[in-house]
């Protein structure tokens, strides 16, 4: 493979304002702001960890420091969450996952970054989703190059902005500090790795220098790997990607139904990453950077379980191709002045980035004979004969090549001040932040054919959109005296979205496809009413106005903290919500100009009771509430420009949600109890959540539903123990996730509504005789009766799958050894499912909720058993520091 670099640029600098501004409101340690060290020390899930930049602490947070992310082999979304009782991911099948669930919302809802620069949301179409054609995953990010990852449980949109409803996910790109050791002016690393889940193997290599004027790294991992595995574990074999593989029927218990294969679809990947930074410093006040970062993920895929309308021994197969990429690069300045009275830092950040999901389906043509030659090929399964598949002359037919990109350009400004000393009114830290972003969001969807007698043509005509957005943030850190603390934010956000059409798409032009589908008076469709008219593409405007404040009061010196905070948050409505406009067999997609964010209201309260220098106990509660949800609204008859043939759709502002939970923890140092000469550590912490939503059905009526994405309740027991010199550290989780209740599942479900229609014919013998009908002697006409569906009918029932939904108890031990005179040479392993435990998780399970081929099973139930957790599986990284 050839190994591409591109300048990218994702900065810190705004970010680590706001966190560092956010440590000095919240520093739990009783001490004062002025005098905490400036590598503070965290306890995260038992593991106590040195982080080497200033970590938030605010009420709801974790972070998942650049040790830990080793430590515990953590090589994906799911392993950085695996040890987080109120997180899990949002699994989306073929395409990995659309990011994480928080707070029992997921996908957009929660805010996704790098060093500040959002994450392009998931657009999903209502009509195109079920296909599986259009990529509907989210980017996610190589690990390996990340510093630090911080996770926000609650509304989080004063700091993350548009989408952190119901949290935030922020990536936290390597600086030259975190590859060099202490005071080493150059170093560097080189890893390997292998993880059994997913066949996984990484090479890794960093190089740093820091020689006082001039600071730089250079960051690259590569990995390959397959499919991750189900609780069989099945040797991955790459031969099952190949168009000419042909699942058994061991592989694939139903023949006519695809659904029914019982191992995850094979898969083969390899991603490739790069970071690289420069900084000059001309004067100690004056910094300059320029940095870059670019990763490619390639997966080609066996998507044959999602052929919905072939079979395991039918004419074509699919096969998927998928790519995902990003390109980054730009440039930064800081200015700390030596003696400014006023200001601390100015920063100021330009970023290009440029994030690109394909799906590429390839589907191939393929011809079958009977193993009985004497006997046809659409008799030889109807005889008892196997069919075999002529390998020589499987072919490609065509293409469905549908990329999704996002362009985006961001400048940031970031002022951040002196502390100003009010005497009884404490003393203030300010924090200023303005943006400006420009997305320019594209999606096409090309046939691409392989045949002379089909020429490649544009599929659909999807709308494209120039979103402009800018904010202005404006926080105040407070501390008002030794044992009270406090944290007030104000942020303003301002959206436009200019939507148009592409005129070269692989040599296609949207706008001409447009032309000739609507300039035709015979055209009535909505879309080309607006189109005609000039309307088709008018622009979106809205604005938000997010608040956050809190406070952290020591009410019993060395013994009891209380910490409070409430926010909100709220979500841009997508380019396809706003402007989706497919029309055709009896739908139409109705355009909505006037969509408007959604909302969150999030407040919690966390108690800490510091029993002695060895015990902790926490307690914590939260609700947050959910308002203007966009819902999907069915209508059908002669209103709002739909008419009796069609039934139409389109994205309005109507539902509202609540989440309510309770999290518990307890930790405790063993060691002087026991007398170790190590020190021992075990940790407690459970977490339990409700909620509720309520949602406009499309007779108008109000119904109660479950939001599903709530994560179920779970305890997690931990013990560590690290050896006197610190060489060597052993770890132990034990997981106890709950089922999930079904009185906890209600979701809303669609029944036809039919009706049992008897005709008369009218017209001569022939016509009746062969049109169907019976005669009836008794009359002495031709009649006939048929079943017709007349409309459908919204009702509110308990989750389809809720009984699969099981407990399960999973046990992981891993640890760490150091070898070499100054440890240089780190070896992390773990075992993980030690105990074989067989289990669908909750997140897996709730995405059947969604119609999707993607996501599917058979009709037997047979294809539940590739969705199940991966079996016992181990991971393995050795690491040379130098």
């Amino acid at each position: 493979m050839t190994t591409q670099t591109h300048p990218s640029a994702l900065s810190a600098l705004s970010l680590s304002v706001l966190l560092a501004m956010s440590t000095q409101a919240y520093a739990n340690d009783g001490e004062p702001a002025d005098t905490q060290s400036t590598t503070p020390t965290v306890v995260l899930e038992g593991d106590q960890i040195i982080l080497e930049r200033t970590a938030p602490t605010q009420v709801g947070q974790a972070v998942v420091s650049r040790d830990t992310l080793d430590a515990q082999n953590i090589q994906d979304a799911k392993d950085l969450v695996r040890y987080n009782t109120e997180v899990d991911v949002a699994d989306v099948g073929r395409y990995g996952n659309k990011g994480f669930a928080i707070r029992g919302v997921d996908g957009n809802r929660v805010a996704m970054n790098i060093d500040g620069v959002p994450l392009p949301d998931v657009e999903s179409n209502e009509i195109f989703s079920p296909y599986g054609y259009m990529y509907e995953g989210r980017f996610s990010p190589d690990l390996e190059l990340m510093d630090s990852v911080r996770i926000t449980a609650g509304a989080d949109s004063l700091t993350s902005g548009s989408g952190a409803v119901g949290g935030s996910v922020a990536y936290l790109t390597k600086e030259p500090s975190d590859i060099l050791q202490g005071d080493d002016t150059a170093g560097g690393y080189a890893k390997i790795g292998y993880n059994s889940k997913n066949s996984e193997k990484q090479i890794a290599t960093g190089l740093a220098f820091d020689h006082g004027r001039a600071q730089g790294l250079l960051n690259y991992s590569y990995k390959e790997g397959s499919e991750t595995k189900n609780h069989a574990m099945r040797r991955a074999d790459y031969a099952r990607v190949n168009p000419e593989y042909l699942f058994s029927e061991e592989e694939m218990p139903s023949a006519y139904d695809t659904a029914s294969l019982i191992y995850p679809n094979p898969m083969s990947f390899d991603k490739e990453s790069v970071l690289a930074k420069l900084y000059f410093l001309p004067t100690d006040e004056h910094r300059l950077g320029v940095h870059g970062m670019y990763q490619r993920t390639e997966n080609d895929i066996n998507v044959e379980s999602t052929n919905s309308t072939g079979s395991r021994t039918g004419n074509t197969t699919r096969r998927a191709h998928d790519v995902e990429e990003l390109k980054s690069y730009g440039a930064n300045y800081r200015y700390q002045p030596d003696n400014s009275s006023a200001l601390d830092t100015l920063s100021v950040d330009y970023t290009h980035s440029d994030v690109l999901g394909l799906a590429d389906t390839w589907v191939y043509r393929r011809e079958f004979t009977c193993s009985d030659p004497s006997i046809s090929s659409w008799m030889c399964e109807y005889r008892g004969k196997e069919m075999v598949l002529n390998k020589d002359n499987v072919t490609l037919s065509n293409r469905e090549y549908r990329p999704t990109q996002t362009v985006t350009d961001q400048v940031s400004l970031s002022l951040k001040s002196v502390p100003f000393d009010f005497g009884k009114f404490g003393e203030h830290k300010l924090s200023l932040d303005a943006k400006y972003a420009k997305h320019d969001y594209t999606s096409s969807a090309t046939y691409l054919s392989n045949s002379s007698y089909i020429k490649d043509h544009l599929s659909y005509a999807f709308p494209d959109a120039d979103k402009t957005n800018y904010s202005i943030t404006l926080t105040d850190s407070v501390r008002l005296n030794d044992r009270l603390r406090a944290l007030a934010g104000l942020r303003y956000d301002n959206f436009t979205y200019s939507p148009y059409f592409q005129n070269d798409v692989n040599g296609l032009s949207e706008t001409t496809r447009n032309n000739d589908v609507c300039n035709n008076s015979s055209n009535t469709t909505i879309y080309c009413q607006l189109y005609r008219s000039g309307n088709g593409l008018a622009q979106s405007k809205f604005h938000h106005l997010t608040w956050n404040t809190g406070f952290d009061y020591e009410v019993i010196a060395d013994k009891l903290d209380a910490r409070y905070k409430i926010g909100t948050g709220f979500l841009a409505p997508t380019v396809s919500q706003i402007y989706s406009n497919f029309e055709g067999m009896g739908i139409r997609q109705v355009p909505n100009y006037a969509l408007k964010p959604e909302k969150s209201l999030n407040q919690e309260l966390e108690l800490k009771w510091t029993v002695n220098d060895d015990v902790a106990l926490t307690a914590s509660g939260y609700l947050t509430q959910y308002d203007d949800f966009i819902h999907t609204r069915f209508w059908q008859g002669n209103t709002n420009g739909c008419d009796s043939r069609s039934t139409c759709l389109q994205s309005t502002n109507l539902d509202t949600a609540k989440i309510y939970g309770v999290r518990l923890g307890a930790k405790a140092d063993l060691s002087n109890w026991l007398n170790t000469k190590g020190r021992l550590s075990v940790s407690a912490d459970y977490h339990t959540a409700r909620d509720s939503a309520k949602v406009t059905l499309d007779d108008g009526s109000v119904a109660t539903i479950n939001t599903l994405a709530s994560v179920p309740a779970t305890l997690i027991v931990g013990a560590d123990y690290i050896s006197p010199n610190e060489d060597w550290s052993l770890h132990a989780r034990v997981r106890g996730i709950a089922a999930k209740k079904a009185k906890d599942t209600k979701s809303v479900e669609v029944a036809e509504i039919k009706e049992t229609v008897t005709t008369t014919c009218t017209g001569g013998f022939y016509e009746c005789y062969y049109g169907g009908y019976n005669y009836d002697s008794a009359t002495g006409s031709y009649t006939k009766t048929a079943t017709a569906v007349t409309g459908y009918d919204e009702y509110v029932d308990t989750y389809k799958y809720a009984d699969k939904s099981k407990g399960a108890m999973v046990v992981d031990i891993y640890g760490t050894k150091k070898f070499g005179q100054n440890k240089q040479f780190i070896v992390n392993a773990g075992v993980y499912n030690l105990t074989n435990t067989k289990y669908i998780p909750w997140e897996t399970l709730r995405m059947f909720n969604t119609t999707n081929t993607n996501q599917m099973v058979g009709a037997d139930g047979y294809g539940f058993a590739r969705y199940t957790a991966p079996g016992r599986n181990f991971g393995i990284s050795a690491t040379y520091q130098f």
